[in-house]
């Protein structure tokens, strides 16, 4: 510990660079968190949407929305409930 106190008081960069670091580190776990947010909204949207329409699910097409993580997908199934009569209309 007494090492590291003097090596940052004689190369002050060496804390700079840790800063740094940690600061990318946080906003990289905010963008990330952002992201999982945002994915997790659309899921539980479109889930809410197919039971207004009473479109039912199987387990595994449940397990696909849950497992999707791509926006335009999960996008255009939202869209696709519009009209939609089955499960294969929308997940199509």
């Amino acid at each position: 510990m007494e090492r590291q106190i003097e090596d940052e008081e004689r190369f002050p960069f060496v804390r700079e660079l840790i800063d740094r670091g940690k600061l990318r580190g946080l906003r990289e776990g905010e963008l990330k968190g952002m992201r999982e947010g945002k994915l997790e909204g659309k899921r539980d949207a479109l889930l809410r949407l197919l039971a207004r329409a009473g479109i039912v699910l199987s387990e595994s097409e449940r397990e696909r929305v849950q497992a999707c993580t791509d926006m335009a997908t999960l996008d255009r199934w939202i869209d696709n409930v519009l009209g939609a009569t089955t499960a294969i209309d929308v997940l199509s």
